[in-house]
């Protein structure tokens, strides 16, 4: 979404809320902080028209579960945090003040670190089952689909096939190949459901001065529990593999992964980053030859990172 935009946004929310909004923010690609003169801090998304402005409702209700279960989510701003400007839906949710930059590191050490995210992620795949939007199906990054796992990866493979035109005869072999890749990844159908977030990162996590917080729900919803723990174990392994024992240490208070859960992590494990590879590669950031390259090194890193939690939690269950 053009920064430039952000003028037209600040007026709708001042129009159809009441509210006086004095600056607007960016903080990521369609999404603001918004600054107002009359009351706490909003953060605004502004989804791609792609994202019904019901589907964006189903969001705002599965963060009102959230609340009702005392779960350290972003909390919608208003009984109505939804509405629509140029048919595109918007959603508001309250800022959480985080703190200083300089002191994030420290002040998610002091809440508990890996382990404490790594616990909430297991409090969540372990809170009752809900209705209505909380029982839909998720997972999925909304970047390219809602629904289950399954959805994004035919998504990437769409966008793959899409792309195909873009790419010169020398790199066919590597493409075709790229193509029959992601095609094959797993989704984690058959393993056990919980209600889960698609992007369970510390780059989704705010470090407030009382906990950390989650944020970004965008397509959460019911889906195999290992799909969102095999991608935080991915993005901590692949920081140091000792950064897995932490996770684990905390999922595990409410989690343990089931035996065939332990012997299909790996192949979850690398889905998500060779979806975000073949973005790169459709988005030209990428050939196709190098993209195959990087597929095998998370193929082996994302083995050794299953290896090492059947290790943590003692084997198969």
């Amino acid at each position: 979404m053009p920064g430039q935009r952000a003028p037209r946004l600040q007026a709708h929310l001042a129009d159809h809320y009441g509210v006086q909004v004095d600056a607007m923010t960016d903080l990521d690609v369609g999404v603001w902080r918004v600054g107002r003169a009359d009351g706490p801090d909003w953060v605004a998304r502004w989804f791609p028209a792609r994202r019904p402005a019901e589907t964006v409702a189903g969001d705002a209700e599965i963060l009102a579960y959230l609340a009702a279960h005392d779960f350290p989510a972003e909390r919608c701003a208003t009984p109505e945090p939804v509405s629509v400007l140029d048919g595109r839906p918007v959603l508001v949710t309250e800022w959480a003040e985080p703190v200083p930059r300089e002191h994030r590191r420290e002040a998610i050490r002091g809440a508990g670190g890996l382990r404490r995210l790594g616990e909430l992620l297991g409090r969540l795949h372990t809170l009752p089952p809900g209705t209505g939007a909380v029982a839909r199906p998720g997972g999925s990054w909304h970047h390219l689909a809602d629904g289950l796992p399954s959805a994004e990866i035919t998504a990437a493979s769409r966008m793959l096939a899409a792309a195909g035109h873009l790419f010169p005869d020398g790199e066919r072999v590597a493409y075709d190949a790229l193509c029959a890749e992601v095609a094959g990844l797993d989704a984690a159908e058959g393993l056990p459901e919980a209600l889960t977030h698609p992007d369970f990162v510390l780059a989704n996590v705010v470090a407030t001065p009382a906990d950390i917080v989650l944020v970004d729900w965008a397509a959460a919803g019911r889906g195999p529990r290992l799909w969102s723990l095999a991608f935080l174990l991915y993005a901590e392994g692949a920081k140091d593999p000792r950064r897995v024992d932490g996770v684990l240490s905390g999922y595990r208070q409410h989690v343990t992964p089931t035996g065939e859960e332990l012997d299909r992590l790996a192949a979850i494990a690398r889905a998500r980053p060779l979806v975000l590879t073949a973005w790169a590669v459709c988005t030209g950031r990428m050939t196709p030859s190098a993209a195959l390259a990087r597929s095998a090194e998370t193929r082996a890193l994302t083995e050794s990172i299953a290896a090492r939690a059947r290790v943590v939690l003692g084997g198969s269950r």
